[in-house]
């Protein structure tokens, strides 16, 4: 069972394009010629990014320290 969780997308014109930054996931970015695109495309590039990290954190596991801050 996945979790659900709320991102915050910002969304910025660049050009002829949007771009929207995953201010939660900095690595998560996406474009499009349309505000909506932009959101899909980053969506996509945060379930990608929730993979690769879900993946990396069961590969190092053993070596896995959880804090609180």
């Amino acid at each position: 069972m996945t979790l659900r969780r709320d991102y915050n997308i910002l969304i910025k014109k660049d050009g002829k394009f949007y771009v929207g930054y995953c201010l939660e996931i900095p690595q998560a970015r996406g474009q499009g010629n349309t505000k909506a695109e932009a959101i899909n495309d980053t969506k996509e590039a945060i379930k990608l990014c929730l993979s690769y990290l879900e993946d990396k954190k069961r590969k190092s596991s053993s070596k896995l320290v959880t804090v609180s801050v």
